[in-house]
């Protein structure tokens, strides 16, 4: 019985079918459709992987990246004027942030974003004389973003300044 079906399979195969699927093209089309199969079987996986190990930043990342963001937005607006985007500040007048010594008191500086002064400053030996404006339009997490923007930008150091940590320092008086 087998053989009679394999007999009559043979007789109704086109024989010009035949001639085609033994021909090289026919072969070389199917090694590089499985050469095909396997390349991109393995580039899915890998962008896959990628794709999943790039989206895994932790809360942490993300919350810093948040408050960068944010700290920029609210620097440009109130804080740029006077200290300049790239933080160099206005010659004689306004103070620079970047590569302040100012900058290695934190508390001093987050009181002296909200409340503003109008003391004389010496930053990097250098005395200002122009009343800083308060802030109090500002929340504390607007000042913690913003600390946190100037600390990361300027490279005094890359971690977050918690709504917590301003909060404590305005507490205090």
């Amino acid at each position: 019985m087998k053989n009679k079906i394999q007999t009559l399979k043979l007789e109704i195969r086109d024989t010009k079918y035949d001639e085609f699927e033994n021909s090289i093209f026919f072969k070389l089309l199917q090694y590089l459709y499985r050469l095909l199969k396997i390349v991109f079987s393995k580039t899915f996986i890998l962008l896959l992987l990628s794709a999943t190990l790039t989206s895994c930043q932790s809360e942490e990342k993300i919350k810093l990246e948040q408050y960068y963001i944010g700290g920029k937005e609210i620097y440009e607006q109130n804080c740029a004027n006077c200290h300049q985007k790239d933080g160099k500040g206005l010659q004689n007048l306004y103070p620079p942030i970047a590569g302040s010594d100012f900058l290695k008191n934190k508390d001093k500086v987050i009181w002296l974003i909200k409340n503003g002064s109008k003391d004389t400053i010496s930053v990097n030996g250098k005395t200002f004389s122009q009343p800083m404006p308060a802030n109090i339009h500002l929340q504390n997490l607007d000042i913690a973003e913003v600390v946190t923007y100037i600390y990361n930008e300027w490279k005094v150091d890359n971690k977050i300044t918690e709504v917590s940590e301003v909060e404590k320092v305005l507490n205090k008086n």
